[in-house]
This record gives structure tokens, C-alpha cells and sequence, in this order.
């Protein structure tokens, strides 16, 4: 069985450093980093995990909770989280909260009794109520992914949700289309809120209102949008473009507007937020607005990585990825 020492060899430097690559217990080139980690790779050395911690007194387990780890979304969060945490000598425990917050709460006591050694949360409601219950369940270092909960004091790193409203409304807006409706979350939570506003912000700065028929509640859940939009879809007179305001909900609008016989983007453009990796084989392709996932999860796990290994343990302001309009197949100007 290979040795710190055979990786040490390998990669031509101190037992010391591998040590430290391992730990994150000094600074280290990343060129040292990338040597360490072949050596690994071509060793086959595997660091134990427990004896580590009990020699050092930390954890080396970082514990990630997701609204729905089936989701391809959250599912490329959790293997960047997964690759950041190999890399610095980290294991990582995934849940998934199902956007409930007593199943959340339930996850948290299991991360406790992990003693997970620091937390990325994706939170299930964003109030101040919620964040009076989280605060009291929370008792390791933490970052919050894509949303703010009132209240608490951990750093938050999240894409600009208003804007990307915002920019799927414009993009519908510049191809002539008036009459607009939208998909969105659940209310009260401040992904779908957020995205919601940029939205509206959008449509009243062009002179245009929103019927209330064309607002459905998709709740992030690919069968109720897809319900929804059917709903919205029998609205006399009907709107010629929906935006959908996450990926499993664009799925439920293009299911409903085939479940009516309609053709997208011909009878009905569609713009969703979020992108799909399997896009080129969607038809239609979805135009969508596009948050920079994989970014935003490798900034997440390095922030808290650096606090757990108090490198830069002080609170920072919340860091905010910008979105991008990608247009595919599914929109075009509105119908005669």
C-alpha cells in the first residue's frame, strides 16, 4: 500500500509539503499542487480520512445540501463542490432538501452528527423567519449558494436573479412580442421572487403589463409547470411567449405546449433560465438565460474552504455572477 513518502518521491518533493497539498495547512504553488496530486493519482495513495481527523482535531468533511440532487443543476453543483474537495484533501456528504423545510432541518441534525467540518446550503425558503430557525440549527462555518436568507450573517455567493429575468423578458420584448406570460417558482423564495421582478421591470419599462391569467406556479417541479403552463396556455387572449423561470420548468412549458399541439417557437416562444448541458439535443434548442453554475459552485467551496481553514475567516460581501442570454431554436417573432 503506498505511503505519503512513495507520494513525496514521486513528485520530487518533502513529505512536509504533500502534507501541506493534503491539509491546506501552508500556502502551496498550484504547480506543486497539480505535481502532488499525479503523484497521487499514479500511487494510489489514499489519505485516511478519520485518522487524520482525530490526529488534527478537524474534520475533513464538507456536507452540501440541494433542493433536488436529480436535477442535472444541482447534480453539476455537487461534482464541482466533489472535484474542489478532492483536490484539497476534503470529502463531501450530498442531501438533497426537496424543498422542505422540515427535511432540511432534518438533513442539518445529520450534518451535526457527521460533524461536517463546513456547509454550502442551498436554502428552501429565504425569510426571516426561516433564518431564525437556521441560525439556531447552523453551528459550523457556512456559505449560502444563490440565495440570501434574512438574518443570517454567512456569505453568500448567487447569480443576479433579477437580471436574468430581466433578460429573458428583453430578449421576448425585442422580437415584437406583447403579450407575455411567465412560469415562475414558489412564492417567497428569493431565486423565483428575484427573477420575477427583473421580469416585470422589464415589461413595465417597455409599456407593456402583464396579464394576471398568464402567470402560472410551477414550483420548480417540471409536472406542475407543466400544468401550469397549460393552464396559462387556455388563457383567452393567449400569450405568445412564456418565460420559465428555472430549467425543470422550461421542460413543463415545452411538454404543455405539445400536450396542446403547439409548435415552438411558430405558435409560442419560450425562453428558460438555466441551461441544459444536453441543449444540442433538445427539439427546439432553448433559448435561455444562463447563470454560471459550475463558477458559482467552485466560488462557493473555495470561499468556505478558506474559512474553514481560516485562511480569510472575516465576512465578505456577497459575491454576484452575472447571467447571459443564449439564443437558441425556441423563440422568434410572435404570430400574425
Amino acid at each position: 500500500m503506498a505511503t505519503i513518502k512513495d507520494v513525496a518521491r514521486q513528485a520530487g518533493v518533502a513529505i512536509s509539503t504533500v502534507s501541506a497539498v493534503l491539509n491546506r495547512s501552508a500556502p502551496v504553488s498550484q504547480d506543486v499542487i497539480d505535481r502532488v496530486q499525479a503523484a497521487i493519482a499514479k500511487t494510489g495513495y489514499t489519505p485516511h480520512a478519520a485518522a487524520r481527523s482525530l490526529r488534527s482535531g478537524r474534520s475533513r468533511l464538507i456536507g452540501l445540501v440541494v433542493p433536488n440532487i436529480a436535477n442535472p443543476h444541482f447534480a453539476m453543483v455537487a461534482r464541482e463542490v466533489e472535484n474542489v474537495c478532492l483536490r484539497a484533501g476534503y470529502t463531501s456528504m450530498v442531501y438533497s432538501s426537496g424543498q422542505d423545510p422540515r427535511r432540511e432541518s432534518q438533513v442539518l441534525t445529520m450534518m451535526r452528527v457527521q460533524r461536517v467540518a463546513g456547509l454550502i446550503l442551498i436554502p428552501t425558503r429565504s425569510d426571516a423567519g426561516h433564518g431564525a430557525a437556521l441560525i439556531d440549527q447552523i453551528n459550523v462555518p457556512t456559505v449560502l449558494l444563490d440565495m440570501q436568507v434574512e438574518g443570517l450573517p454567512f456569505d453568500v455567493v448567487k447569480s443576479d436573479n433579477a437580471a436574468a429575468g430581466r433578460l429573458a423578458a428583453e430578449h421576448l420584448i425585442g422580437l415584437g412580442h406583447k403579450h407575455i406570460g411567465m412560469i415562475v417558482g414558489i412564492p417567497g423564495l428569493a431565486t423565483s421572487d428575484d427573477r420575477q421582478l427583473g421580469f416585470t421591470q422589464a415589461l413595465a419599462q417597455n409599456g407593456l403589463a402583464c396579464d394576471r391569467s398568464w402567470i402560472g406556479r410551477g414550483e420548480f417541479d417540471m409536472e406542475q409547470a407543466r400544468t401550469a403552463a397549460k393552464k396559462v396556455l387556455y388563457a383567452a387572449p393567449r400569450p405568445t411567449a412564456l418565460v420559465a423561470v428555472s430549467n425543470m420548468t422550461t421542460l413543463g412549458v415545452l411538454l404543455a405546449a405539445r400536450d396542446l399541439g403547439l409548435a415552438v417557437p411558430r405558435d409560442l416562444s419560450v425562453v428558460g433560465i438555466d441551461d441544459f448541458e444536453m441543449a444540442a439535443l433538445m427539439d427546439p434548442q432553448p433559448t435561455v438565460v444562463s447563470t454560471p453554475v459550475r463558477e458559482m459552485a467552485r466560488a462557493s467551496i473555495e470561499r468556505l474552504l478558506d474559512i474553514v481553514d481560516k485562511k480569510n475567516a472575516a465576512p465578505q460581501a456577497n459575491r454576484i455572477f452575472e447571467p447571459a442570454l443564449i439564443v437558441r431554436s425556441s423563440t422568434s417573432r410572435p404570430p400574425a
